[in-house]
C-alpha cells in the first residue's frame, strides 16, 4: 500500500498527534540511548560481559568487580519489566512506523514486527545463557544489536517522515 492509497499516514494526522509522536520519539531515544550506554557500563556489550552480568563471576578470577549469578527471581523481575516496557516502546514506534508513507508497505509490516521477534529471541538467549549454556551470550547479543538497530532505523524514520509533512504544511 502506498502512501497516496494509505487512508492514513502523517500527513493526515492532526498537527498536535505529530507534536506528541516527535516528542515521545525523541524522549524514546535519549531513553534508549541511556540504556545502551548501561549495558555498556555493565558488559562492555561483549558476550563474556553479558555472561558474567547474568551467571556471576569467578571470586578468584582476577581484578574485575565481582558478579553474583542472578537468581530466579532476579530473572523474572529483568524479563517482566523489561518484556513490558519494551513492548510499549515498540508499540509506540510501530504506530509510527505504520503511519510513515514515505516507506512500501512491506518494509512497514517488517519493522514494525521485527522488534517483537527480536525481544522474545533475547529474552529466550537470556535464561538459556543463564541456566544452559554461557554461549548464548552470542545469540543474546546478536539479537539484541538487531532490536537496537532496528529502534534506531524506526526513530530516523519517523522523524523524516514527520520533519517532511512539517515542510509540506509551511511550503503551503
Amino acid at each position: 500500500m502506498s502512501d497516496a492509497v494509505s487512508p492514513l499516514a502523517w500527513r493526515v494526522v492532526p498537527a498536535a498527534l505529530r507534536t506528541l509522536a516527535r516528542w515521545i520519539t525523541i524522549v524514546q531515544l535519549v531513553g534508549y540511548t541511556t540504556s545502551l550506554v548501561y549495558v555498556w557500563h555493565t558488559t562492555r556489550l561483549t558476550p563474556p560481559g553479558i555472561e558474567a552480568r547474568y551467571r556471576g563471576t569467578n571470586p578468584e578470577g582476577g581484578t574485575a568487580p565481582m558478579q553474583f549469578p542472578k537468581s530466579f527471581a532476579e530473572m523474572l523481575t529483568i524479563t517482566h519489566t523489561h518484556l513490558l516496557s519494551m513492548a510499549v516502546i515498540f508499540v509506540l514506534t510501530g504506530l509510527g512506523v505504520a503511519l510513515c508513507g514515505s516507506l512500501p508497505e512491506r518494509w512497514r509490516r517488517f519493522l514494525v514486527a521485527e522488534p517483537f521477534a527480536a525481544l522474545l529471541v533475547s529474552f529466550a538467549a537470556m535464561w538459556l545463557m543463564r541456566y544452559v549454556d554461557p554461549r548464548f551470550a552470542w545469540l543474546l547479543e546478536a539479537s539484541s544489536a538487531l532490536l537496537a538497530l532496528t529502534f534506531y532505523v524506526q526513530s530516523y524514520l519517523i522523524l523524516r517522515d514527520l520533519a517532511r509533512v512539517r515542510r509540506g504544511e509551511a511550503g503551503r
